[in-house]
């Protein structure tokens, strides 16, 4: 190995290592917790949020994580939630309690989570705790009562659980007014009270809130301190993270101590002042933030009217491309008491000092008020430090996964003789299925209403379709539809055992939808298996598969080598045209595939092909024959298109036929060490895979061996 190679070699070795253990980083535990959580994986995240824990105990706001992507950390809290919901309070109570001893959770986009969580599970507890001292009650009661009293509590119990707290109360009069001297009653009371705060905790809280705030701003327009003040004390007290609740609280006690207001008095009138502030309310957003603009809205209101609203930034007036003031001023005198208004403005980088003033129409030179606001701007990613390098760090693991790629494709084209072709053996891989989307749609959409029977010469790709049928019609998302494939393959079954090896094989193809093992003649009655026993069993099966959805069960069996019912007696045919006729037809249909069937019928009813409709399988299109040479190998092989059009050219289109001259290619440029297909290469294993494909058919028949008026 050259030197300048030997570095590189070893440059990309230790970014590789790098990588590999990176991934057991904290923020990889972290991430996956943050993954099971949607997916009510509990258990699994409180795993990896231990694992995250244990390499970094310490949360934060903004963590950095990797290429400098930025994430709130907050293990505890979410810890938390997950034991939450494993029904483990004791432990979330303690992650909470952590979680808010930090303090970094309260600043997070989790606060208003947390703080429901934490509460709710505070009250859980402190039913538990209830319930746990009512169990532990004796009552003085005896006998008979006792009895009565024990019941009534169970079912009032039973209530609280099931969140039915109305109930609970009735129950709890009634048990009163039978036994009011009971000690239990005072327990039962304060464990109603406890469900209704918990129930409380659990309901949306943004819509009341925002209502409550509001009614909070109009008893403070309408001079009523107290009952504003009274409003916003309640908001703080249900959400203690409201910000606008606190800032008004402090903003009314403010005034009322300049007015000589004392807290707690009585409803001050409107006719006590003569004029009222404005009120301006900012909605929320995104702060710090990345962005070099910010739209800032918000509402203003006033009781006697508002001039106009201005804005200020860093310290300068905000102005238009002509150097006025920008400012929202009231179209109508309606509109003048209470409007919205919203603009959109610069920020630089770091912090910007923004303030919103309201002017009041009435008394501008005295009434006006102003909103500041602190809006911290941080620098795009792509100008943060550091970030250059990782982008060149990337490139270089980026090449060197180019590199590594390359090398592997190698060893397995060499070492390993990687050959994907399949020649022979039916086609499972979706993969490796090619050209026959068209045909298997329309076998689907055929299926509805119609047995269908698919015919063509051996080798052509019947079986390879049966099973891509299957699974399309294991994934298909019908709206009228549900569909249950079984494959049956006949090949070297017997006349007397027909019946039971389809039975066998619906069984068997049913049992992952079936809730338990339905009971069948065919486990019994393996040797005299009959005609009527299979009618009892499919009729069982299909019952019980009917339960399963709302939408019309379609059993479709899947039936391969039909033409073992050429060697059969005809009253057996006979006996399989009535199974398409009995009442559970109509969830039942077949797609039976074969060579040929023997046409002649010498019964009296019509033959049971007569209630199918044949589709013949032919070759694929010009561009999936290249597209089934080209791509299994795409990046490792490569064929010539002189080579390409040989192969089509030789095999006819016949998938199978198509994969003999790949596998046969691949093989020969492995042994000589080379990627590359040439036309030479095909024209060498010409003969070869001829042979062997015509030696394949002469075993068996085809369909122009047969007299015309005996094929499909």
């Amino acid at each position: 190995m050259k030197p300048v190679y030997r570095y590189i070699f070893l440059f990309l070795a230790f970014f590789a290592s790098q990588t590999a253990a990176a991934q057991d980083a904290w923020y990889d535990h972290y991430a996956n917790a943050r993954d099971a959580i949607p997916l009510f994986q509990w258990q699994l995240a409180v795993e990896e949020l231990e694992k995250a824990l244990q390499q970094r105990t310490i949360p934060e706001l903004e963590a950095e994580t990797y290429a400098l992507r930025f994430e709130d950390y907050v293990p505890y809290f979410l810890r938390g939630v997950a034991y939450y919901n494993l029904g483990e309070f004791e432990k979330a109570n303690a992650d909470f309690d952590t979680s808010l001893s930090y303090g970094v959770v309260t600043g997070s986009l989790f606060s208003a989570a947390f703080q429901n969580f934490r509460a709710i599970t505070k009250r859980i507890l402190r039913q538990n705790s209830l319930i746990d001292s009512l169990q532990n009650q004796e009552t003085t009661a005896s006998g008979g009562d006792a009895d009565d009293i024990a019941n009534s509590i169970s079912r009032i119990q039973g209530a609280i659980r099931s969140g039915n707290i109305s109930a609970a109360e009735v129950q709890l009069s009634q048990l009163t007014a039978r036994y009011p001297e009971a000690p239990s009653i005072p327990i039962i009371e304060l464990l109603i009270i406890e469900a209704k705060r918990a129930a409380e905790l659990q309901r949306p809280p943004t819509d009341p809130l925002n209502a409550s705030f509001q009614q909070g701003l109009q008893a403070y327009l309408a001079g009523s301190y107290q009952e504003s003040l009274d409003i916003f004390r309640e908001i703080l007290q249900a959400s203690p993270d409201y910000p606008q609740a606190s800032d008004w609280s402090r903003r009314i006690l403010r005034e009322m101590a300049e007015e000589g207001i004392p807290p707690d008095t009585v409803k001050i009138e409107v006719k006590t002042r003569t004029s009222v502030a404005p009120v301006i309310s900012i909605a929320p957003m995104e702060n710090p933030t990345r962005e070099d603009t910010v739209q800032l809205s918000g509402s203003v209101r006033d009781d006697r009217g508002i001039q106009f609203v201005e804005y200020s930034l860093n310290g300068q007036p905000f102005t238009d491309s002509a150097g006025e003031k920008v400012r929202r001023i009231p179209q109508t005198p309606q509109e003048a008491t209470s409007f919205n208004f919203q603009v959109k403005l610069p920020l630089r980088v770091g912090e910007n000092q923004i303030t919103v003033t309201a002017r009041d129409a009435d008394m501008p030179q005295f009434h006006v008020a102003t909103e500041p606001l602190l809006i911290i701007r941080k620098l795009p990613i792509y100008k943060t430090p550091g970030f250059l390098a990782s982008m060149g760090i990337l490139a270089l693991l980026l090449i060197g996964g180019v590199i590594t790629n390359i090398v592997m494709k190698r060893r397995i084209a060499f070492v390993n003789k990687y050959n994907p072709y399949i020649a022979g053996a039916p086609v499972r891989n979706e993969k490796m299925f090619y050209g026959r989307e068209r045909l298997l749609r329309r076998l689907i959409n055929n299926l509805h209403n119609n047995s269908l029977m698919i015919y063509g010469p051996r080798r052509i790709g019947k079986t390879s379709l049966l099973h891509q049928l299957k699974k399309k019609l294991e994934e298909e998302a019908d709206k009228d539809y549900f569909f249950v494939p079984v494959y049956i393959d006949l090949q070297g079954t017997p006349e007397s055992k027909f019946f039971s090896v389809m039975m066998h094989d619906i069984n068997e193809g049913c049992e992952p939808h079936l809730r338990t093992p339905p009971s069948l003649r065919v486990l019994e009655k393996e040797e005299a298996y009959s005609a009527r026993d299979f009618n009892s069993d499919i009729k069982t099966i299909i019952g019980e598969l009917r339960g399963l959805s709302n939408k019309t069960l379609k059993l479709v069996l899947l039936i391969d080598e039909v033409d073992e019912l050429n060697n059969y007696a005809d009253r057996v045919n006979q006996k399989l045209r009535s199974i398409f006729m009995k009442t559970f037809a109509e969830n039942l249909v077949a797609v039976m595939s074969g060579t040929h069937i023997r046409k002649r019928w010498e019964s009296e009813g019509s033959p049971w092909y007569n209630f199918f409709e044949e589709i013949e399988v032919t070759g694929i299109d010009h561009k999936y024959s290249e597209a089934l040479i080209r791509t299994p190998v795409k990046g490792i092989f490569h064929y010539d298109d002189a080579a390409v059009r040989k192969i089509i050219e030789y095999s006819d289109n016949i998938p199978y036929r198509i994969q003999k001259f790949c596998v046969n290619a691949v093989s020969r440029v492995i042994d000589a060490k080379r990627r590359r297909i040439t036309a030479g290469d095909i024209e060498q294993i010409r003969g070869k895979v001829l042979e062997s494909i015509d030696l394949s058919l002469s075993r068996e028949f085809t369909l122009k061996d047969l007299p015309k008026d005996q094929s499909i």
